[in-house]
């Protein structure tokens, strides 16, 4: 297959980029890397791939990089020539390298809530080490006193449970005392800024904290994030509930805590723990990199330490929007194809003007999913992905009806990367006929779920989960006897295949290859009704999913297991093994019920 001359610049790009994390490069390939970065499609394509060499694993050897202020799209081009010509008496002609790959990860965080990552300057790793050079006791016995108050700079889709008169918003400094309470979402916060104590900190639903007098942070219960941005001298200090941990300048830790029980994992720099009910200064806990230690007091017999690696994989702000890239090529699309669906999305293009729309490639005539709002969209190689929920109201609907008579048996596959854990609309079957009360009613719903504080009906119900809805328009039915839970959690920033589906009395989700849930259920799916991605309402953002979708497939037939198991090796994954949690997403299962 030919590649057209854009193709060939972009993968130039890349492979020059991915060669100077490895040696340096030469004049000639300096001078090629900068031209091809002074387009738009070369920043944005610079700025995917450092995303994802930037982005947390789980080895716990992340080397972290200092936040770079964004610059504005208008002037990107501007600043590379500006960049390349940047030298350094001790860096040579490398610093120009990092400061094009700094401009372009920093434009980044314009296109997704994301770390927006430069390469460190020598100055500030020289002060880092001269810090880690002095006596341990005396660099966390300084502390700065802070006075800067903490500032919400940004957040996705977020829930707040109100704690006072206000919401948090974006650009507004917090208060001293001010509790935030946050029940879904991710939202960063910057404290001490212009101190040596400054700091990016996110928190991730459900999570509380608390400002304290010197405007750092108290942190109650959840999880979050921290990286200070200090030289390497200010320390940064948090409250928890099991004790207070200084993190030194540099650094990037993690924080898990509830009422009983707290973990701290430092990925990089050096962090202090000094557990509440332990006096004597020989009883700190010393933090190198890439350890953790969990501090419980469950038992009656006082409080229990217990050291380990850390994991950034327990935090999910901690991986980027792009981590786990899903290439899909021709194949996948010719495998399903074969399986003859109805209704199949593609979201490599939009057809038609205002309002645009996605293309059917189906059997179903005028099944097109029209745009609402303003989706954003993530190249993964050749294959283009929708991403919802961040920024604007944006989602997909179709103008005409499906089916057009009930069915007994139907499925609806897709490709599904929720980027927190929130409860969100990933696609609905809804009446098109709007009650009273401006609510649609729903025959079918796939969605993603948490931990619930305000939906009293699902409050019982395990947090984190795929959720599948299948029920009969205008009958009033508990939500007992119409709703499947996933077996185990979804993957937050990562990729599933979904399949929901109806076959006779059963009612099944399947989640990477395996039947995660199933029930009984006798209804069968309403004709005439409307299919909406993204949103639980035509005509409201309430319920929005926030993340990544590809490859909607609907059939009027229950896909066969060999028929998921072929799909998903298509795609270039491996079938999920049964009883594995789902998340490592190896092995084959059994194919006993084709």
């Amino acid at each position: 297959m030919m590649m057209n001359n854009d193709n060939k610049e972009l993968s130039t790009l890349r492979v020059l980029i991915l060669k100077s994390q490895q040696e340096p490069l030469s004049d000639s390939e300096i001078e090629q890397l900068n031209q091809l970065m002074q387009t738009d499609a070369g920043v944005f394509e610079a700025a995917t791939l450092i995303d994802q060499l930037c982005a947390f694993t789980d080895s716990g050897k992340w080397n972290p990089l200092p936040i770079a202020v964004p610059p504005p799209r208008t002037v990107a081009s501007t600043l590379v020539p500006q960049a390349s010509q940047a030298r350094s008496s001790r860096l040579g002609r490398s610093t120009r390298i990092y400061w094009l790959l700094g401009m372009a990860a920093s434009y980044l965080i314009v296109a997704s809530f994301a770390w927006s990552l430069a390469r460190s300057s020598l100055t500030n790793r020289e002060a880092t080490e001269i810090a880690l050079e002095a006596p341990p006791q005396r660099q966390f016995n300084s502390v700065n006193v802070v006075s800067a108050s903490p500032q919400l700079v940004s957040m996705t889709a977020c829930v707040w449970r109100p704690s006072g008169d206000t919401i948090p918003a974006v650009g507004e400094s917090l208060q001293s005392g001010e509790l935030l309470k946050l029940v879904e979402g991710i939202a960063e916060l910057k404290v001490g800024e212009g101190t040596m104590g400054e700091a990016f900190v996110r928190i991730e639903g459900p999570a509380s904290v608390y400002v304290r007098p010197d405007g750092q942070l108290g942190f109650l219960e959840g999880s979050m994030t921290a990286r200070t941005l200090g030289n390497g001298i200010g320390i940064v200090a948090v409250d928890t509930p099991m004790g207070k941990v200084f993190v030194n300048g540099q650094s990037v830790i993690g924080l898990v805590a509830s009422n009983s029980v707290c973990e701290f994992h430092l990925f990089t720099g050096r962090a202090l723990v000094k557990p509440h009910q332990l006096e004597s200064q020989t009883d700190d806990i010393r933090l190198e990199e890439g350890e953790a230690v969990r501090i419980s007091s469950e038992s009656a017999d006082g409080i229990s330490v217990v050291k380990f690696e850390a994991s950034e994989s327990t935090f999910v702000s901690a991986r980027s929007a792009g981590f786990d890239p899903l290439n899909l090529d021709n194949k996948y699309v010719r495998a399903i194809s074969e399986s003859q669906p109805n209704v199949y999305w593609r979201f490599e293009k939009l057809s038609g003007q205002n309002p645009y729309y996605v293309a059917n490639q189906g059997s179903a005539a005028g099944m097109d999913a029209v745009v609402v709002g303003q989706p954003g969209w993530r190249q993964y190689g050749t294959n283009r992905v929708a991403e919802l929920g961040l920024g604007t109201s944006s989602a997909f609907v179709t103008v005409e009806p499906w089916p057009q008579k009930p069915l007994d048996e139907y499925s609806i596959e897709m490709w599904v990367k929720p980027l927190l854990f929130h409860h969100g609309e990933v696609l609905c079957l809804y009446d098109p006929l709007e009650l009273t009360d401006g609510r649609y009613q729903h025959a079918m719903m796939l969605e993603t779920t948490a931990q619930h504080q305000f939906t009293h009906r699902l409050s019982n119900s395990p947090a984190n989960r795929f959720r599948f809805v299948h029920r009969r328009l205008g009958e009033p039915q508990p939500i007992s006897a119409t709703s499947l839970f996933a077996e185990h959690a979804y993957r937050a920033r990562g990729w599933q295949h979904v399949v929901a589906q109806k076959q006779g009395n059963r009612q099944m989700l399947w989640v990477d290859g395996q039947l995660s849930a199933e029930r009984e259920n006798p209804a069968s799916l309403a004709e005439n009704v409307q299919i909406l991605v993204g949103q639980v309402y035509p005509n409201s953002a309430f319920r929005r999913f926030v993340g990544q979708i590809d490859e909607i497939a609907i059939y009027d037939r229950c896909l066969t297991p060999t028929e998921m198991h072929k799909h998903i090796k298509a795609a270039g994954r491996a079938v999920a093994i049964k009883g594995d949690a789902l998340s490592k997403g190896t092995g084959v299962v059994s194919e006993k019920n084709d």
